[in-house]
C-alpha cells in the first residue's frame, strides 16, 4: 500500500482531466451500480467529523474529514482529511491519499463543471468570495473553463487575501486580479461568483438587482443550518442544479428556500441530468449550482491520483 502526498496528487493530472474525472463521476452517480450510504456527522459543538464510504465494482474508498473552526486560532488548518483507496474483489488497501488535497481538487473541478454548463461562453470576470486554500483552487479551476481576464476577491482575513494574490498571480501573471471593498461590490463587478466560506449567515446584502443576470457557484454552507445567499437571491433561477440529490437534504442553501417555497424542490435538478441531455436549461439568466460533495467524487478522485502515479 501506498501513500500519496499532496505534492504528488497537485501533479498527478492536468486541471482538464480532474475536470474530465469529476465530468465521469458526476454522471454516475446518477446510477444504480454504487453502493454509498449517506455521509455521517459527528458533531461535537462546533467541530464536525465526517465518515464518507463509497463501493464500485472497482474500487471502494472511504474518506475521514475533521472540521474544527477553532483551529485558526491556533494557526492550524480548520479541515483534516484522509482518503483510504482499497481494490473491490480482493479488499485490498491499495492507497492512502492526503484527503485535504483530494477534496480541494475534486470540489474545485466540480464546480468548474457547473461553470462549464452554466455560465455564457464569453464570461471574463470572476468573483470569489472567500481566499482560502478551496478559494485559490476555485479560481484556478474555473480559469480552465472560461478565458477569465479579471478577477475580483473578497475576504475577512487580510492573511488570506494576501496568500491568494501570492499564489494565485504566480500561476496567472497576466489575469488581473483586484480586492473588493466588500461583497455587493465583488457581485457587481463579476459575471461569475463562487462562494467558499464557512459562514453561517448570507454573504451578501439582501438585494435582489444585485444577483440578476449571474451565475453563482455555492460551495460552503454544507450544514443545514448556514447559508450563503439571502432569501431575494432565490427569486431569480427558476432552475437550481446540485452535484448530487442530496444535497437538497444537506446544505442550509437549499433546505430554507425550499422551507420557505422561495423556489419549489421540483425545480432543483442533477448537474449530471444536465449534462447527459436529459434536461435543458431556460432562458433566464440567473444560474445557480450548488455542491455539498459525495463519496463518489472521492472514488474518482482517488482513482484518478492512484492510476495516474501507479
Amino acid at each position: 500500500m501506498k501513500f500519496i502526498d499532496p505534492k504528488t496528487i497537485d501533479g498527478a493530472a492536468t486541471l482538464t482531466e480532474w475536470v474530465e474525472a469529476m465530468e465521469q463521476a458526476i454522471v454516475f452517480s446518477l446510477s444504480q451500480d454504487y453502493i454509498m450510504p449517506q455521509r455521517m456527522h459527528l458533531d461535537s459543538g462546533d467541530d464536525t467529523f465526517l465518515i464518507m464510504p463509497c463501493l464500485t465494482k472497482e474500487y471502494w474508498v472511504t474518506k475521514l474529514v475533521s472540521f474544527c473552526p477553532g483551529n485558526m486560532s491556533m494557526d492550524l488548518p480548520s479541515i483534516y482529511g484522509t482518503v483510504v483507496l482499497s481494490r473491490t474483489g480482493s479488499g485490498e488497501p491499495l492507497a492512502i491519499l492526503e484527503g485535504n488535497k483530494i477534496t480541494s481538487l475534486r470540489t474545485a473541478a466540480i464546480s468548474a463543471l457547473g461553470i462549464k454548463y452554466l455560465a455564457p461562453e464569453g464570461a471574463e470576470s470572476l468573483g470569489i468570495v472567500g481566499t482560502g486554500v478551496q478559494g485559490i483552487q476555485q479560481a484556478r479551476f474555473a480559469c480552465s473553463v472560461r478565458n477569465i481576464k479579471q478577477i475580483n476577491i473578497y475576504d475577512k482575513s487580510e492573511k488570506s487575501i494576501s496568500a491568494f494574490m501570492k499564489e494565485f498571480k504566480s500561476e496567472f501573471p497576466n489575469i488581473n486580479t483586484s480586492v473588493s471593498s466588500d461583497t455587493e461590490d465583488l457581485c457587481s463587478a463579476s459575471e461569475i461568483i463562487i462562494t467558499a466560506t464557512n459562514s453561517r449567515y448570507p454573504v451578501f446584502p439582501d438585494k435582489k438587482g444585485l444577483f440578476e443576470g449571474k451565475t453563482f457557484i455555492g460551495v460552503g454552507s454544507y450544514k443545514k443550518e448556514s447559508r450563503e445567499y439571502p432569501d431575494s437571491f432565490f427569486n431569480l433561477p427558476d432552475q437550481v442544479f446540485v452535484d448530487t440529490v442530496h444535497a437538497k437534504k444537506e446544505s442550509g442553501d437549499l433546505i430554507f428556500p425550499v422551507t420557505e417555497k422561495l423556489i419549489p424542490d421540483e425545480c432543483i435538478y442533477s448537474l449530471g441530468s444536465l449534462i447527459k441531455g436529459d434536461i435543458s436549461l431556460t432562458a433566464r439568466p440567473t444560474k445557480f449550482f450548488k455542491t455539498v460533495g459525495s463519496a463518489i467524487f472521492d472514488l474518482y478522485a482517488a482513482k484518478l491520483a492512484y492510476e495516474k502515479t501507479s
